[in-house]
């Protein structure tokens, strides 16, 4: 498995743990428009984090 790959997934799995912390401090905001950028933003995590994982984890193992 490549370190890129390694990157992606690890990424993939912050951003889904970081989702359920949004979410839940969603649930707990009166405002709906706060709701709404809490969610928008988790939802980015997804794209971004695996993203940026591809891209730093080369440099960080060497490869």
């Amino acid at each position: 498995m490549s370190a890129g790959l390694i990157g992606v997934l690890a990424g993939l799995a912050i951003a889904a743990a970081d989702f359920m912390l949004l979410r839940l401090l969603a649930s707990r905001v009166d405002l709906p428009e706060t709701k709404r950028v809490l969610n928008i933003t988790g939802l980015s995590q997804f794209v971004l984090l695996p993203i940026i994982g591809y891209i730093v984890a080369p440099y960080v193992v060497g490869d």
